[in-house]
């Protein structure tokens, strides 16, 4: 009996890891001096995607994503800290960026290529 309880407790526990869906995020720092995040490329499958942004500058920056001048969503402008945004995306190479003025210019950006 002792062992039947063990199993169905074993069950339960390994159920929800069993059913989680596989992650879909992309993260992106600012580094702490500079007008720059930490890599120009990150990759990810279409669909919802997870954008986890770590700001370790003491200036406010954010992570927007556009395709052409279309802008389809990213972070809000925070300090130092994370925040993530989720966005849903098709196959494609997008461009993500700072939005804080004059921080794109100085480098800030890079892109995202869906597969």
């Amino acid at each position: 009996m002792v062992v039947l309880a063990a199993l169905a407790l074993s069950s339960i526990a390994l159920a929800p890891a069993a059913l989680a869906a596989p992650t879909n995020a992309v993260h992106i720092t600012a580094v702490a001096s500079g007008l720059r995040f930490d890599t120009k490329i990150v990759t990810a499958k279409a669909g919802k995607i997870t954008i986890v942004f770590v700001n370790k500058s003491a200036l406010h920056h954010n992570v927007r994503i556009e395709l052409g001048e279309k802008e389809l969503g990213g972070t809000k402008t925070i300090g130092k800290g994370s925040t993530t945004a989720v966005v849903t995306l098709k196959k494609g190479k997008y461009h993500f960026y700072c939005s804080v003025p004059g921080h794109e210019d100085a480098g800030m950006s890079g892109y995202l290529v869906v597969s």
